[in-house]
């Protein structure tokens, strides 16, 4: 079904991955189990980060070296609604783009697990229909330079194009997307930071609740 009422000129839309089509709570929790610091989740849940004050060195690198693994993400849920709503962007011949700081490093990657987890969950898959899956070439790298090098591609890409939107979690979502000239959109449903934190990260970005409501703010009359 082609989604009605989808504003004109969107023809790229971008989406990070945890925390923004996918809770990690679970994948967390069992990753600080692995380490023997499962108590460590409960001083961390509605905060992001946040570690570093609890784990040793020792602790902190291995717990890392889990949960940025293959190894628990088939504990990620879904967030609600989102896989139905990039199902229908597709279906409007939207192209989309999974932008990730989830590494894809030789021997080291997340990108079968990640495929794996998207198709399972009704998500579009990477390789059809336009759907592109971006992941950092090595986990050493930073997220932000990765994304703002991806995000000046795709947009190369999309020359003229009247809007293309960036949909995150993280304030620093929002700075790259907004450095890009991607409008962004800020969700708030993983609950890691404060709407004024989101609202504070830079000018123009739009924060709402949910993937329901990101569909009522881009299909309004």
């Amino acid at each position: 079904m082609i989604m009605e009422g989808l504003q004109d000129g969107l023809n790229t839309f971008i989406t990070d991955i945890d925390n923004t089509i996918a809770d990690t709570s679970a994948r967390l929790k069992r990753s600080l189990k692995e380490v023997g610091r499962e108590e460590v989740y409960g001083k961390t849940a509605e905060q992001f980060g946040g570690f570093s004050d609890y784990l040793q060195a020792e602790e902190l690198e291995r717990f890392w070296g889990i949960f940025l693994s293959g190894r628990f993400l088939y504990l990620d849920e879904p967030a609600p609604d989102a896989a139905k709503f990039l199902t229908r962007l597709v279906e409007a011949e939207v192209d989309l783009v999974y932008l990730t700081g989830r590494h894809d490093d030789t021997g080291d990657t997340m990108r079968p697990g990640t495929v794996n987890w998207l198709e399972k969950n009704g998500f579009p898959p990477p390789g059809r229909n336009g759907t592109e899956l971006y992941m950092k070439p090595e986990r050493s790298g930073g997220d932000m330079e990765f994304k703002l090098d991806c995000l000046g591609d795709l947009c190369r890409k999309s020359p003229g194009s009247d809007e293309l939107i960036g949909v995150g979690d993280h304030p620093d979502d929002a700075v790259a997307y907004r450095r890009s000239g991607v409008q962004p959109f800020l969700l708030t449903w993983p609950n890691l930071f404060s709407r004024s934190e989101l609202e504070a990260s830079v000018d123009g970005v739009e924060i709402v609740e949910n993937w329901k409501g990101l569909e009522e703010v881009l299909c309004a009359d």
